[in-house]
């Protein structure tokens, strides 16, 4: 109960606004009183529509530090039924038991007392008025103080003006213009340009970046050849936002990173383990479906096993993809990386690190395991990127960091109520070839390794790693750009 009381105690404010919201929706019992005999009808149609709703609510507070918000219905909106039973194995736990039934036990104790209760004509007109006056104010006051069901259906209509405009994009998509667009690099050089979009992988848990753990064997080994980036930031801790921004130029409705490769003359790929989204389409998804080749391995080849969804089974596509005759290709690839939960992202192989002499030992033991194996993934990438002998480069970054620390009051998990530092730490590195150097050196030699950078302009930096030329394209909001280099 220990680890109860210090997040609740961190999630304070989130708390009061917990109460707030709480007293409002409770202002909804005082016109049950007006009629007596159908007096516990009314009690357990409030029970239902708002106490319930409540305890959701302080359950979302108590994992996540914050009320439930339109990100949340988001998230479980995008959602699909291998994440969903992921996430309740993870979050399966006894405080959660005990936090559920406490709050039910004091739900029903409250209204057994309010249905014997007996309340007087005068009383009862006070009841009406404090009504009215409660409703009414709850539909002006700041967001995170409205009831939560008010929250909950205002965040599904916010969701539901998204699908509309997805829609939007998606046929907008077919005739957008981005005017001329060139290059630097010589139209009959070969062109190989690599993303591999990583999952909930903290940069203070690699080796790469000074972790005490040996997390990242592989690429300390040829740690001499990767620009490593160590002053990186996500702009979000969910997946959909940071790579709605990450991939866009500027806004979405402006275009994003895979249309505009593809009128550059590429020949594009998205090849994903992660889930190809929920029941409905999400913004995401609008760009990965524009590529020449998408496929999302976890819906369709992926082997289950205990409920793993592993990474190296995108090995072989990418492969494929290298050996595609197209002169000029770009590769994106979506891990699991170290999606929760952390256990199933790795085979036994690579379970290096085994201390459980606790839960969150455990935990961050997996954890680190996890990133153990992307490091497998990012360096067999790079092994057979260099058999090409083309002008390429190879490209990591994580969506968003990840709370993981051998500590009580570890969420081991993501949010935006929270907004912790590690939750927004995240690795990002590259790999060039000898003739992306070669033909690049001036501009490379001007990369600072050292430079603050938000990945919400990312396209444009990408672009610009790419060495097209456009007017659309933006080096102020590049990371790439002229600044003296520390490597």
């Amino acid at each position: 109960m220990i680890e109860v009381l210090l997040r609740i105690y961190r999630n304070i404010l989130s708390l009061n606004y917990f109460f707030i919201s709480l007293a409002i929706s409770s202002v909804s019992l005082l016109p049950f009183f007006i009629y007596h005999r159908y007096k516990k009808v009314w009690i357990w149609l409030y029970f239902g529509i708002f106490y319930i709703p409540n305890i959701i609510d302080v359950i979302h507070i108590y994992m996540f530090g914050g009320s439930i918000d339109t990100l949340a219905i988001k998230a479980v909106l995008d959602t699909n039924f291998q994440e969903v039973t992921e996430f309740v194995a993870n979050f399966s736990d006894f405080h959660y038991l005990v936090l559920i039934f406490s709050i039910t036990a004091i739900a029903y104790l409250l209204v057994q007392k309010i249905i014997r209760s007996k309340i007087s004509a005068k009383i009862n007109h006070l009841w009406i008025i404090l009504f009215f006056l409660g409703f009414g104010a709850s539909c002006f006051i700041h967001d995170k103080y409205k009831p939560t069901l008010v929250r909950i259906i205002l965040a599904c209509k916010s969701y539901y003006q998204e699908q509309k405009f997805i829609i939007f994009c998606k046929q907008q998509r077919t005739s957008l213009s981005y005017g001329p667009i060139t290059s630097h690099i010589p139209k009959n050089i070969p062109q190989t340009y690599v993303i591999i979009i990583g999952e909930s992988a903290n940069k203070e848990h690699l080796s790469l970046y000074g972790y005490h753990r040996k997390t990242t064997p592989l690429c300390d080994k040829i740690k001499n050849e990767l620009y490593i980036f160590d002053n990186v930031q996500s702009a979000h801790c969910q997946t959909l936002e940071v790579l709605k921004e990450a991939l866009s130029l500027d806004e979405f409705s402006h275009g994003d990173v895979i249309s505009f490769f593809k009128k550059a003359g590429f020949k594009t790929f998205w090849l994903s383990s992660q889930f190809n989204g929920g029941h409905f389409d999400n913004l995401i998804a609008v760009i990965a479906q524009q590529a020449d080749l998408c496929k999302f391995i976890a819906q369709k080849d992926t082997t289950i096993t205990g409920g793993q969804y592993l990474d190296e089974l995108l090995i072989p596509h990418f492969e494929n993809a290298l050996k595609d005759p197209a002169l000029k290709k770009v590769i994106f690839l979506h891990l699991l990386g170290s999606h929760s939960n952390y256990h199933n992202r790795y085979p036994n192989r690579f379970q290096y690190f085994n201390d459980y002499s606790s839960k969150t030992k455990r935990l961050v033991s997996e954890y680190d395991n996890s990133i153990a194996y992307t490091d497998f993934i990012i360096y067999e990438c790079i092994k057979l990127l260099k058999t090409q002998n083309t002008c390429s480069f190879l490209l990591y970054f994580s969506d968003h960091g990840e709370d993981v620390r051998d500590a009580p009051d570890c969420v081991f998990f993501h949010s935006d109520a929270l907004s912790m530092p590690s939750m927004f730490s995240i690795p990002f590195f590259v790999w060039i070839s000898n003739q992306y150097h070669k033909l690049n050196e001036k501009f490379v030699n001007l990369w600072n390794t050292h430079q603050y950078y938000k990945t919400d302009n990312l396209t444009h930096s990408i672009l610009l790693l790419s060495r097209l030329k456009n007017q659309n394209i933006n080096k102020n909001k590049s990371l790439f750009k002229a600044s003296n280099n520390s490597k």
